[in-house]
């Protein structure tokens, strides 16, 4: 983050997937939106070199989450309400419902949030990066 010319904490979490959060303060904290970038775009390319650095340096493929100031975590939770409550909407009208063109780790919150949903399963369907998630009435 140095040789970006961010003064930041980097808080690590391991766990199943161990995750580096990127946290600054004052002014600092302002211009780390441009880490994330449009939809995340920058975010993902920064995790995929921090990736390939530790996976360089590591001798054997690793994968590591990075976030800045928690932009992944928080996206998260706003995907995991938007799919309960399309799932709600699918289940009220018996129709499928079609979600806007997302990235694979979005897609996969989405699949995640409702692969136990008793009334509704999900497909992602065509081709990147208009690849999107339709949520379809299940068969009861």
């Amino acid at each position: 983050m140095t040789h970006l010319g961010f003064a930041v904490q980097v808080e690590v979490e391991t766990g199943e997937t161990s995750r580096l959060n990127v946290v600054g303060a004052g002014e600092e904290r302002e211009a780390l939106g441009a880490l994330i970038g449009r939809k995340g775009e920058r975010l993902s390319a920064l995790q995929h070199l921090v990736n390939l650095m530790l996976s360089r340096r590591m001798g054997d493929w690793t994968r590591v989450l990075v976030d800045v100031e928690d932009y992944r975590g928080r996206r998260e939770r706003q995907l995991r309400d938007l799919a309960v409550r399309a799932a709600e909407r699918v289940v009220e009208t018996g129709k499928m419902l079609q979600l806007e063109p997302m990235p694979a780790l979005e897609r996969r919150w989405i699949h995640i949030a409702l692969r136990d949903h008793a009334g509704v399963g999900t497909q992602s369907i065509g081709e990147e990066p208009n690849r999107r998630i339709v949520i379809l009435p299940r068969d009861v």
